[in-house]
């Protein structure tokens, strides 16, 4: 079997089954190895050391496993490693692990605090996916310098004062999650057309807040199309729909919508609020909204079953609306249907298809008979004049 079919089968194995695996033959022990350290999730601490330990060696083999790897994370060790603080070498090994990955290309670096220390100078690597939680300083806008293909990039951890860019870093930046001082460092100017706006603190979702945020989202030069909201709704409904009111003005052009609520009630009074809001929309498609209160409106199944229909009524191009308990979306023929339902309509409608043309079948085939029927008839016909017309 060729090796390549044999890597494509491998790819379908449990991870703990390649070890064993790789003991069969050289042949699986390459291939399994290969596909072991492709991509390497977050351990707990002591697997963590051991696996920095083996692909920051010196060794020919070791640096063959670091080259196999394509995604690594690293963070959120385990509860021992947060409670206290991790040793220096720890980290001196994990920059020495990084800095032999030359095909790496998606890092979860999940340390908090100034860690972005750690991250390689000068690294082998090209990123298109990054996510950390560390301190968001001038060493993590040196690192960031290093990577023009990365593409998306989630920033967990806080921004540290005095901290500035180069507006040539990140040219091919597309998809951004981060807080509004960090957005305003990266968003204007790039081509990015999907954001994250996380507001960890009750007070930020606010119409002062989001109305300078979203002006600032407005300079990207991708435009814009998919904004996400995550957020604490500990404010009244008032205000947070005061707030909301300030995103049609900068983002009018939005195709996708959310607001995750983690923490707070979603009330009715809110949810009725909406409708003058996404009337200001001129080509939003898709809605969704979420919280973790299932004692608010947004999961009432009384409620929620009208929503869609209400909302679409202010928004004509809305298509998808996406609530904890269901996703709604409109179809031409059932209107507003949950994508449940929309199965079940569908595969009625494949049923009652399968069963027509089990009818027009069986209408044929007795088209058939019959014509056979009067096929031998008229031949019978036929052969009758002949024998008349011999007697004759």
């Amino acid at each position: 079997m060729p090796p390549e079919l044999l890597d494509h089968i491998f790819n379908f194995l449990a991870l703990d089954a390649l070890p064993s695996l790789a003991l069969t033959s050289r042949l699986f022990h390459s291939l399994s190895t290969r596909i072991f350290y492709r991509h390497i999730p977050p351990l707990p601490l002591a697997a963590t050391v051991r696996c920095l330990t083996t692909l920051a060696s010196p060794s020919s083999s070791a640096l063959a496993l670091a080259e196999y790897v394509r995604t690594f994370e690293i963070g959120d060790i385990d509860v021992h490693s947060r409670m206290r603080k991790l040793l220096r070498s720890f980290y001196s090994l994990l920059q020495r692990a990084l800095s032999r990955m030359p095909a790496l290309t998606s890092l979860s670096f999940l340390l908090p605090g100034p860690t972005a220390f750690y991250l390689p100078k000068s690294p082998s690597f090209q990123l298109t996916k990054l996510t950390v939680s560390c301190d968001f300083d001038k060493m993590l806008a040196q690192f960031l310098l290093t990577q023009p293909s990365l593409k998306t990039a989630l920033f967990c951890g806080p921004d540290r004062p005095h901290t500035t860019i180069h507006i040539d870093a990140l040219p091919a930046l597309h998809r951004i999650s981060a807080s509004p001082l960090i957005l305003a460092m990266l968003v204007p100017g790039r081509p990015v057309k999907e954001v994250e706006l996380c507001l960890v603190h009750p007070w930020l979702l606010n119409a002062a807040v989001l109305e300078t945020t979203m002006q600032i989202v407005g300079f990207s030069r991708g435009p814009v199309r998919s904004l996400q909201i995550i957020s604490h709704l500990t404010e009244g409904a008032a205000t947070v729909l005061e707030a909301l009111e300030c995103i049609p003005r900068s983002l009018g052009g939005l195709s996708n919508l959310a607001l995750h609520a983690v923490s707070g009630s979603v009330t009715k009074e809110l949810l009725d609020g909406l409708p003058p809001i996404l009337a200001q929309f001129k080509s939003l498609r898709s809605l969704m909204l979420l919280s973790k209160n299932k004692s608010d409106a947004l999961h009432d199944a009384a409620l929620t079953p009208g929503l869609p229909a209400l909302w679409a009524s202010a928004c004509t191009t809305l298509e998808c609306v996406a609530l904890p308990q269901a996703t709604f979306v409109r179809n031409a023929r059932y209107g507003w249907v949950t994508l449940q339902d929309l199965e079940r309509l569908l595969a009625d409608r494949e049923q009652m298809l399968v069963h027509r043309e089990r009818e027009v079948r069986e209408r044929e085939e007795e088209l058939q008979e019959e014509q056979r029927v009067l096929e031998e008839r008229e031949r019978r016909l036929e052969e009758r004049v002949r024998v008349l017309r011999a007697e004759a």
